[in-house]
């Protein structure tokens, strides 16, 4: 077959498969403006708890099509669907469906606190666990009933703390990572240039994750009664399969779910109860909300880093926070005479350190201009913590967020012996004595360190200096919290490095405080970046691209979030200072 022949063919599958995905995203489009699920008189909400769970969603399409029983919502939208579900006479009950929630412990402790408001209404909580690990069974804890599937298994044996160095694989390919920090706890660069641990990191780590097995402990306590001693021992014995659950008191009962549903209409005294996802009747309770003042929610979520970002057709959240993007947004916020109020939503490890300073500055004229809370998220450090620094607004905080990290560090790459085996040569002319520092071909001169190292230093000078402005604090007193050191959230609050432990509703009830609102008027929430409509996100990138995203099953993910993790790490490799936390660090 000749190559003209082959072109043509491949032309035509290439033409067939860009008109299929345009159908089915055009069927979608179509499908979309069906009517909404009707919720009946017996029902009850299933929250699942199962992988992440968004804290925003930059485009709309209904919860039918996400080819996924349990729909998606955001955080926010779950946290208020819950809440309004204590009021409504048509929810029944409130289900737990746990499947190994990888949500984070910020937001773990977010749905708790919306779930034990539930409780309040007298409506019962019951919760299903297929397959739960620490973060699902510490928001189970507190259910009415627990109910474990036959044959399963309870992950539940403590916390472990598990961080990845690379610098052995680096010297076998005769890469050298020279790291320049200030802070004796900036610890972000360790991973590239340590084989294991500094002592300082060690005691950091160490200490955040006594706080955070404290609350484990504190949760279940509280749910399942008996002290927290008791709990550790049991965990000791731990993971369980279904019958030791039971047998430990972790679990009422092991029943397979259609039991687990017929129990729980018989405990309601219906014939059979209605199962409701709660992104379905988050979606309908939100409609028709429009009047009150209005309260812009800002979510700065991702890695910090310069510029603009290219958001693909149903792409979400990509991990990336794009400086100009942002400042963009803050900038359209603050002229914006309709919106009474702003919380920041921050979720972010940092990033690029000159991104950081404009984004602060963005957010400081917001909010000497308008009333505002910064509320965290589940990570809120370095340059997310430095975002944060303004002053007069109230910073809120979980117990389990990950904050601070007050510090700077930069990286800068020796690969002249990786070039050496791969047979490459360099052979570098310059003029000025500092021309060089950015080069990877050798070693830095002990003038060119030296330079690079005043530059970091007078980055942190300039960051400790910001956080003492925005904490209305003397810059020797922050320096002493700083050095690179990671806060958890309750330890943040007692060191003055946040105002106050809470969540979402925390934070609004907060600035609507501040902004003179009356507590119980109406608000209207107005989320950014503003969700794009499903013909808007269609028309932002290739249809077919688009079509495929949508029809391949969501968990099928494993791949692209290793090659997302690699990119992270070849992204913090390179010459600029950073505010970065050290974030490969994953609590199991």
């Amino acid at each position: 077959m000749s190559q003209f022949v082959k072109g043509v063919l491949a032309g035509i599958a290439l033409a067939v498969a860009a008109g299929l995905g345009f159908v089915v995203l055009l069927a979608l489009v179509i499908i979309s403006q069906s009517d909404a699920t009707e919720i009946g008189p017996d029902s009850a909400v299933v929250v699942p708890l199962s992988g992440d769970i968004p804290e925003y969603i930059d485009w709309d399409l209904p919860d039918y099509l996400t080819f996924d029983n349990a729909g998606e919502a955001t955080l926010f939208d779950q946290v208020r669907a819950i809440r309004r579900a204590a009021e409504d006479d048509r929810i029944k009950a409130l289900v737990l469906q746990c499947d190994g929630s990888r949500a984070g412990w910020a937001k773990a402790q977010e749905l708790r606190w919306a779930i034990e408001a539930f409780k309040e209404s007298g409506k019962p909580v019951w919760a299903f666990l297929e397959l739960a690990g620490r973060e699902d069974y510490y928001i189970a804890a507190i259910a009415d009933r627990i109910v474990i599937q036959p044959e399963s298994y309870l992950s539940l044996s403590g916390l472990r703390l598990e961080i990845m160095f690379f610098k052995g694989a680096l010297d076998k390919l005769g890469v050298e990572a020279d790291v320049i920090r200030t802070g004796r706890y900036k610890s972000a660069g360790e991973p590239y240039s340590r084989e294991e641990m500094s002592p300082e990191w060690r005691q950091v780590l160490d200490e955040m994750l006594d706080e955070f097995y404290g609350q484990l402990l504190d949760g279940i306590a509280a749910g399942r009664g008996q002290d927290a001693a008791h709990w550790q021992a049991v965990m000791d014995q731990g993971p369980f399969a279904a019958a030791e659950a039971r047998e430990h008191g972790l679990s009422d009962a092991v029943q397979y779910k259609d039991e687990f549903y017929e129990e729980l209409s018989e405990a309601l005294e219906v014939e059979e109860i209605d199962r409701v996802a709660i992104s379905t009747y988050a979606r309908e309770s939100a409609s028709g909300r429009s009047g009150g003042p209005k309260i812009a929610m800002v979510h700065a979520s991702g890695t910090i880093y310069s510029g603009r970002s290219n958001p693909a057709p149903f792409g979400g959240p990509s991990g990336t926070l794009a400086s100009a993007d942002f400042i963009a947004q803050i900038d359209s916020i603050r002229e914006d005479e309709s919106i009474d109020a702003v919380v920041l939503r921050i979720d972010s490890p940092g990033g690029d350190a000159i991104a950081s300073e404009q984004m602060l500055h963005a957010v400081r004229r917001l909010g000497q201009e308008k009333p505002m809370v910064v509320s965290m998220a589940n990570v809120a450090a370095s340059g997310g913590y430095y975002i944060a620094a303004v002053p007069d607004v109230p910073i809120v905080a979980y117990p389990g967020t990950y904050t601070g990290s007050i510090g700077v560090f930069t990286i800068r790459l020796n690969l002249r012996d990786l070039y050496n085996k791969l047979g490459i040569t360099k052979e570098i002319l310059s003029r000025g004595k500092f021309t060089a520092i950015e080069s990877d071909y050798g070693p830095m001169t002990s003038a060119e360190r030296e330079k690079l190292r005043g530059y970091v230093d007078s980055i942190y000078e300039t960051f400790v200096n910001r956080v003492a402005e925005g904490r209305g604090d003397d810059a020797e007193s922050i320096a002493e919290l700083a050095e690179g050191r990671v806060w958890i959230g309750a330890q943040a609050a007692r060191n003055g490095l946040v105002d106050s432990l809470g969540g979402y509703l925390d934070a609004l009830e907060r600035v609507k405080q501040i902004a003179e609102i009356d507590p119980d008027e109406p608000v209207r929430i107005v989320t950014y970046p503003e969700r794009r409509s499903m013909l808007e996100s269609l028309m932002s990138g290739d249809l077919s691209a688009a079509a495929a995203r949508l029809l391949v099953p969501r968990n099928f993910g494993a791949a692209s979030r290793a090659a997302r993790e690699l990119e992270s790490i070849a992204g913090r490799l390179s010459d600029g200072a950073m505010y970065m936390a050290p974030f490969e660090i994953s609590v199991q």
